[in-house]
């Protein structure tokens, strides 16, 4: 009966534990995201409490993979601000390069206004030489360099956040899939044990059944052993009365060939 005590531990001590196992994970997400955190917190609550309809939603709303990433990554701030600007840098070039094409366009048409014979010059060329002085364009030549540092710059902040990602991070990745796997276990047992329904005095009627069980089995098993016992009996008698018929009939064998062995001749002249 002890033995299926430790086996089958009772529901509410099932519970806490798994409760306890859910508040562990919201205490090592509190520094990092507190949303999370407080997820983690109502369902152990949940959890004890056996609401299994509280529990399966707060498990739902935790993404395993994110809070791994919450709890085991230590990014420096300064990555995170690279990354920012990386992101935004993006469309820099895109910027610069209509915001040149809008001041060039007005100052083009504020030259075209004051001398129509400049038309038949090409816009770009006309874009290049400041367009006369009119307007406040930037030329051609800046807006193209501008575009270019702008792109170089967004290449060496890519290269330089892939290589930590790729390289650096390789250990931190491995520690954030074994974390990720072991909220998605603990959040699977937190709304399997919320949504059983086996309250105590089931539980000790299981446990009686089982108590039973164990004690019927324990006596076939020991009927089983005297039966073997018995029949290894019988077969070690056996085996003597066997070894007794084996001798007999030897002696039976000796006999006859002694008495086929005696002269006939011989048995007249003693007559």
């Amino acid at each position: 009966m002890a033995e299926i005590l430790k086996v089958v531990p009772p529901r509410a001590t099932e519970r806490q534990r798994v409760a306890d196992e859910v508040a562990q994970l919201a205490a090592e997400a509190q520094p990092h995201d507190a949303a999370i955190a407080v997820v983690l917190e109502r369902l152990a609550e949940a959890v004890v409490l056996g609401r299994a309809d509280e529990a399966k939603a707060y498990a739902a709303a935790v993404d395993a993979r994110a809070a791994a990433e919450v709890i085991t990554t230590r990014r420096n701030p300064i990555w995170g601000i690279l990354e920012v600007a990386r992101n935004v840098l993006v469309f820099a070039p895109i910027a610069v390069t209509w915001y040149g094409l809008s001041t060039a366009s007005a100052a083009y048409a504020q030259l075209l206004e004051q001398r129509p014979e400049l038309s038949d010059r090409p816009f770009l060329l006309l874009w290049e030489r400041g367009f006369q002085g009119v307007g406040n364009s930037i030329v051609f030549s800046t807006i193209a360099t501008i575009d270019a540092i702008l792109i170089g710059l967004l290449i060496v902040l890519s290269l330089a956040i892939h290589v930590r990602a790729d390289v650096r991070d390789a250990g931190t990745r491995a520690n954030s899939l074994l974390k990720e796997s072991q909220i998605r276990a603990t959040l699977a047992h937190a709304t399997s044990v919320a949504a059983s329904s086996l309250g105590t005095a089931e539980a000790d009627e299981l446990l009686d059944q089982m108590a039973a069980e164990e004690r019927r089995l324990f006596e076939r098993s020991i009927e089983r052993e005297q039966q073997l016992y018995d029949l290894e009996g019988a077969i070690a008698d056996l085996r003597q009365s066997a070894a007794d018929l084996s001798r007999a009939a030897r002696s039976l064998r000796s006999t006859k060939h002694g008495t086929s062995d005696t002269d006939p001749d011989e048995d007249v002249r003693t007559r």
